[in-house]
């Protein structure tokens, strides 16, 4: 009999939180699936990101016996739920990508290389929400720039440096991909059910948008340690081998 398929939404970038893949899942007898690996996609909304990474491992998954995702990779866990016919997904700390957050991380992006932390005036709330390639387009002239300025002050050639500039844009130009994809979403309804493992401070979101029913589970630890902590392993290992249920409006929520 082949181990459980579970698909893996965990963005691959530097952080201080533990990874999904400390939950040791593998170890568990569970066919992990990670569809966040380079090179990650460029899709212009969270159905086509979703599908982008799926087609990383098309045609070998067969049965997927759950989507996890952590953050605000919720809504592409979603998105993969409702394309692979999966009626269970967890998340961990799962919350909506929101115009907000794209902004607070764009203005990081830009003190990262030294410029200020100014919105740009093509930026507005609709470009972010219409699926196109223009925000990305717009995104990548802007940092290029920036990048090729703070280079110069510092009196290095960027001139010549684009290929040299090619990898920190793009991973810039990635992380904002995502980002603005998992806002792209309209929360499709499926016959599934998102089990939410939420840190010690994490906002409750009681009922997940799109799902046929929303159970949250409170760890009492603190986010960068959630997906390490024996009480999170232990949850999530009881919710993968649990039936599902015909029937899951489960607000209540579990510590």
């Amino acid at each position: 009999m082949s181990a459980p398929v579970v698909l893996v939404f965990d963005y691959p970038g530097r952080r201080p939180e533990a990874r999904v893949s400390d939950l040791r899942l593998t170890d568990a007898g569970y066919d992990v699936r990670q569809l966040m690996a380079p090179p990650l996609p460029r899709a212009t909304s969270a159905t086509a990101y979703a599908r982008q990474a799926l087609d990383t491992v098309a045609g070998s998954v067969g049965e997927v016996h759950a989507v996890l995702g952590y953050c605000m990779a919720a809504p592409l866990a979603q998105e993969a739920a409702v394309l692979t016919g999966c009626a269970r997904v967890l998340l961990f700390d799962g919350e909506p990508s929101t115009p907000h957050a794209v902004e607070a991380e764009y203005r990081k992006l830009l003190v990262s290389v030294g410029a200020p932390a100014t919105l740009p005036s093509w930026w507005d709330t609709e470009l972010l929400r219409t699926p196109s390639k223009r925000f990305l387009g717009h995104a990548e002239h802007q940092l290029t720039q920036a990048v090729r300025r703070s280079l110069a002050e510092q009196g290095e050639d960027g001139d010549d440096g684009d290929e040299a500039l090619a990898p920190l844009v793009g991973g810039f130009l990635d992380w904002l991909a995502y980002l603005v994809a998992a806002y792209r979403t309209d929360h499709p309804a499926w016959d599934g059910s998102v089990v939410n493992f939420l840190s010690r401070k994490q906002p409750e979101i009681p009922a997940w948008p799109g799902a046929r029913g929303t159970r949250s589970v409170r760890v009492d630890t603190a986010r960068a340690d959630l997906l390490t902590d024996a009480t999170t392993r232990r949850h999530v290992l009881e919710t993968l081998r649990a039936p599902q249920r015909a029937h899951a409006h489960l607000e209540e929520g579990a510590q």
